[in-house]
């Protein structure tokens, strides 16, 4: 079986604020080696429930997608990093079983999340696809149920994983931290969380032909709110891309991916 790992930083075990996650802050590379145990545990319980070829994405954008220690990685994977991409989420396919997401945030505006927010922090205040709220969490699942490929297991703090049961309900979920703001959490230790992926990923695997993918109807309008009327200024108007506000723009498209594309430039 094939297992698809999304990897973000703002959801890994230990990391509460903005100095973990942006490679100038004093907090980055301790947290880097944090997302690495994370990631390392997840693929290990992908291989404990019979995964052959197993494939994670460096999906932070921080230090150009290099966040992962690649000299620290488990050896049974391969990774994606660095940047651009050729799409979002590159060389997912129909071809893969299951999908991971490992450092999963909430959305924009989740109350007591850690470090909530939807693609940018600095410059979206709210994503809406196809009229209803989503962050990061339920455009990837959809972006993989586009290949029929089912999201299965989840990391993160605990309003990521509720998040996540909202759009999956059989998702596995492993929470290794409690968030209480945005920047302060109940924290588990290390071997702890690293237990509990391992556990949650094994867990996934077994159950991973029971699950539905998760799939978002044609066609699909991603509706994006920003801060500041100049971050829409510099956007052009196209086939697929509306400004249907001084601080709002619509991308539409066919798909998931097709859509979230324009948003990127396509």
């Amino acid at each position: 079986m094939k297992i698809y790992i999304l990897t973000d930083i703002e959801g890994v075990s230990g990391v509460i604020n903005g100095s973990q996650t942006t490679p100038d802050g004093r907090g980055y590379e301790k947290a880097c080696d944090w997302l690495t145990m994370d990631v390392n545990a997840a693929v290990q319980g992908a291989i404990d429930g019979g995964a052959t070829e197993v494939v994670v994405l460096d999906g932070h954008g921080a230090n150009d997608a290099r966040n992962m220690h690649y000299e620290k990685l488990h050896d049974g994977a391969q990774y994606i990093q660095g940047v651009p991409w050729t799409r979002y989420m590159p060389e997912l396919d129909s071809s893969f079983d299951g999908f991971f997401f490992v450092g999963a945030h909430g959305m924009a505006g989740t109350s007591g999340a850690i470090r909530e927010h939807s693609f940018s922090s600095q410059s979206w205040m709210e994503m809406r696809v196809n009229g209803e709220p989503m962050g990061e969490i339920g455009l990837c699942a959809a972006a993989a149920g586009d290949f029929d490929v089912p999201f299965v297991m989840v990391s993160g703090d605990d309003k990521a994983c509720a998040e996540s049961a909202q759009y999956v309900p059989d998702v596995e979920c492993a929470v290794v931290k409690y968030g209480l703001t945005r920047h302060c959490a109940k924290l588990l230790p290390l071997g702890v969380t690293a237990r509990i992926i391992r556990e949650k990923a094994l867990l996934a695997m077994k159950k991973i032909k029971k699950v539905a993918p998760y799939k978002i109807s044609s066609p699909v309008d991603i509706e994006v709110d920003y801060c500041r009327n100049e971050y829409v200024d510099s956007i052009r108007e196209r086939n697929g891309v509306v400004k249907i506000g001084p601080r709002t723009v619509r991308f539409s498209g066919n798909s998931v991916l097709d859509a979230f594309f324009k948003i990127q430039g396509g």
